[in-house]
């Protein structure tokens, strides 16, 4: 298997010294993988385990870097705004730059149609909990609270923002934020500790504090093999609330070479039919979705479909005029 590796290395490089390629050989040095948050999140773990693959196969390090700020944002700003070499990737978390667009009536910082894709790798699935010691049992008891749900949350526009605002809105209850968490795991402990009383995330983010959270619904389709015990969003009928995850998306700069993306496209591709990896993946609590820049853009799509007939609910939901 390293020698396969090694070798489909050597032919992919072969292949970019040809005539009439973007460029001469790629890869000859050092990539940077933007995480756009902190060291210990999960964006984080996927990366290193992602890196730990791509260095044996393309012969170089894989230099993972903790960009944390402005709930993904600063992040996907420093891939995009970086030399189009191939020597800067990363996760672009297209979620808060999506919320900024269609649910907060604000311009994107960047550009996100003209974000080159590489290849998503995973879909994040989240569960909506309380602390255990909050009198709500299931969400029965949230319809029509007159008093706003406190959540914790990793910023304005993020993940757990909108997921926490969508429920809200469609079970009719007001919600409200302490923000500034750098990564899921925080705004999990801090819901456990009782600095607010709801939070989104995976069993990734929980792990370490489950005994002190309840997990009232799953935001997938169906139930989840984590806490199987736990109705999803989809058997209870809100099927729009299942669409709102994640995505797990390596990406490059605008203007990165075509030839350069296939190299990493098709380390990206092993990665995703290797045994091992998505073992470990499973295990860990990712949900591998791969998918090309085709796929990646129709998921996109959809998802900004659901962020414009949502708005007006959210609205309501967050007291916005």
């Amino acid at each position: 298997m390293k020698y396969a590796s090694f070798m489909f290395a050597g032919l992919a490089a072969a292949a970019m010294s040809l005539p009439g390629t973007a460029v001469a050989k790629y890869p000859e040095k050092p990539i940077t993988f933007i995480v756009p948050f902190g060291a210990g999140s999960s964006f984080s773990a996927l990366a290193r385990k992602l890196g730990q693959r791509w260095e044996k196969e393309l012969g170089v390090s894989i230099v993972v870097k903790p960009t944390p700020g402005s709930g993904g944002r600063r992040g996907g700003i420093r891939i995009y705004k970086s030399k189009p070499d191939g020597y800067t990737i990363g996760w672009t978390h297209f979620v808060p730059f999506l919320s900024d667009t269609y649910l907060r009536g604000k311009k994107s910082s960047i550009d996100l149609k003209k974000v080159a894709i590489v290849y998503q790798i995973a879909a994040s699935q989240f569960y909506m909990f309380v602390n255990k010691k909050s009198p709500y049992k299931s969400l029965a008891d949230l319809k029509n609270l007159k008093s706003p749900l406190k959540f914790a949350s990793t910023g304005i526009g993020a993940i757990t923002w909108v997921q926490a605002s969508a429920l809200g809105a469609t079970l009719g209850f007001p919600v409200k934020f302490v923000l500034g968490y750098k990564k899921l795991g925080d705004a999990a402990l801090a819901v456990a500790k009782g600095d607010a009383v709801a939070g989104v995330g995976g069993a990734v983010h929980t792990r370490g504090v489950q005994k002190d959270l309840r997990p009232l619904m799953f935001f997938g389709p169906s139930r989840d093999r984590f806490f199987p015990d736990v109705p999803s969003a989809g058997e209870l009928g809100y099927t729009k609330l299942t669409n709102l995850g994640a995505p797990r998306v390596v990406t490059a700069p605008p203007g990165t070479p075509e030839a350069i993306l296939k190299v990493l496209r098709a380390a990206a591709i092993r990665a995703t039919k290797d045994k091992e990896f998505v073992d470990w993946a499973t295990k860990t609590g990712f949900y591998i979705n791969p998918q090309g820049p085709a796929g990646t853009w129709k998921g996109l799509d959809a998802k900004t479909k659901i962020f414009k007939e949502l708005k007006p609910l959210l609205d309501k939901a967050t007291k916005k005029k």
